[in-house]
């Protein structure tokens, strides 16, 4: 497509919403390469801005010089002091809806921390929680309002780890109970990941917190996880390392940007996370070590983690009450540049490995003792072939995704 005219080849516009007077913000159904009119970079996007001239031309132009525009339209209104998870909402409402440049985008979501699905019977509460790193730094187990009153009888806090025998983690002696935490557990930190799923029984005489096993570990951010978790708290907890710039003056803008992302964004339930860019922008600068990172480094940040696929375009949706909703919702304004992080998880290989199952009342299925066998016999190891009792066979793989 020309920088003159625009024509979409190969690509259906799925959705045309104009932004402001003469502009036009279209969604295709497939990448498109043009060149931005204004700034003339070479750019390939599901996303144009079309500027319609006052003799009818349509110019085609890249997202960043459409958010130049807007953002000069609204700098009058725009608050100076930067504010971490609000922002100047840089997209209008389809139709005669205008932009409005003094609304803001909140990301507002529940903490899984917290105690939910809290179930209460006559002789015994159960109730389910992330375990996030302040609980494992400061020694807390979180509690619905209902355990105050039980929790004062329990003498003893278990850690069932789904195998041999329960870890004793607190006794009488070093209990504190406030109104929200249970105080005083020595978790064991270098086994309990932060973003471990706990399911926790209370009774007259303990406090009995279990995990459940995965069938094979995951790896995410360099750290094994054994245990059922949310992927969430992962993406909150296990941020990437980071990682200074070649001078070694400050931090990497273009993992500065990611971690932004991970810390603020909207999470959805397989720990992606979605921003808008001015949230973005507010957020990166909020950071001490970013204050000399200018809004166009930021923009040429998102631009580049795009053009490598470390970052994409998505759609969410903005109610009358400000909150950013993922995927968008019908009736409600879109905000189409909301940039998404794909997934917390990091691409790695898992060599073939033994797995005790016993525990789980489960067996090795057949193709899991013929993989083993197979393995064993290549590896040019004597004895048997045999799988262990009690065990299966994990084979080699790849697990996670883009960081």
């Amino acid at each position: 497509m020309s920088a003159q005219e625009t024509r979409f080849q190969g690509a259906e516009i799925l959705q045309s919403t104009r932004t402001h007077v003469r502009w036009t913000l279209q969604k295709l159904s497939a990448p498109i390469s043009f060149s931005c009119h204004q700034c003339g970079r070479a750019t390939k996007d599901t996303v144009v801005a079309i500027k319609t001239t006052s003799a009818g031309r349509k110019l085609a132009h890249c997202a960043d010089c459409h958010l130049h525009g807007l953002t000069d339209v609204a700098s009058a209104h725009e608050p100076h002091a930067p504010v971490v998870g609000t922002a100047s909402a840089p997209d209008g409402a389809e139709g005669a809806a205008a932009y409005r440049p003094d609304e803001t985008v909140l990301i507002r979501q529940p903490d899984p921390g917290q105690p939910h699905d809290v179930i209460e019977t006559a002789s015994e509460l159960q109730w389910t929680f992330v375990i996030r790193r302040h609980h494992v730094e400061h020694g807390q187990c979180p509690l619905p309002s209902q355990a105050a009153r039980r929790i004062r009888t329990a003498k003893v806090v278990h850690l069932d780890h789904g195998r041999g025998f329960p870890t004793v983690l607190l006794d009488s002696l070093r209990k504190k109970v406030t109104k929200e935490h249970l105080r005083g557990i020595r978790w064991p930190g270098a086994e309990l990941m932060p973003g471990t799923r706990i399911t926790a029984k209370l009774d007259r005489s303990r406090l009995r917190l279990s995990l459940t096993p995965l069938e094979r570990p995951v790896f995410i951010g360099s750290k094994r996880f054994s245990y059922a978790y949310d992927p969430r708290i992962i993406a909150r907890e296990l941020p990437m390392s980071l990682a200074h710039s070649p001078a070694g003056i400050g931090v990497s803008l273009d993992v500065l940007v990611q971690e932004t992302i991970r810390k603020l964004g909207y999470l959805d339930e397989s720990g992606s996370a979605l921003l808008p860019v001015e949230n973005l922008i507010r957020g990166v600068r909020s950071r001490g070590t970013s204050h000399q990172y200018s809004s166009d480094a930021i923009r040429a940040s998102v631009n580049g983690l795009i053009n490598r696929s470390r970052l994409t375009w998505e759609t969410g949706s903005c109610a009358a009450d400000g909150v950013l909703h993922f995927p968008a919702r019908p009736g409600e304004r879109t905000k189409q540049r909301v940039v998404h992080l794909p997934s917390a998880s990091s691409q790695h290989g898992v060599a073939g490995h033994l797995m005790k199952i016993e525990h789980l009342g489960k067996q090795a299925s057949v193709t899991a003792q013929a993989a083993y066998a197979e393995a064993h016999r290549s590896a040019g190891l004597t004895g048997t072939h045999q799988l262990p009792k009690g065990h299966t066979y994990v084979k080699p793989h790849e697990r996670g995704g883009l960081t």
